[in-house]
């Protein structure tokens, strides 16, 4: 059986997202984020580019030739 994360299913609170621009702000790699939030790489990827937090670490999408 799979060990489930401390935040499975909860929303962000205020505190969390404080600590998550904090931590992108000092250019953290995503996994320790991760880890310190309690949540999966997969979630943190999704609420930077959710925030707009960094340019950077956006989705890279495939630009289409006009």
């Amino acid at each position: 059986m799979t060990k489930k994360r401390a935040h499975h299913g909860h929303g962000w609170t205020p505190s969390d997202l404080r600590k998550l621009k904090s931590l992108v702000a000092r250019e953290t790699p995503r996994a320790e984020i991760a880890k310190t939030l309690g949540r999966t790489v997969s979630a943190v990827y999704q609420r930077i580019v959710t925030e707009q937090l960094s340019p950077r670490q956006a989705p890279s999408g495939r630009r289409r030739a006009s």
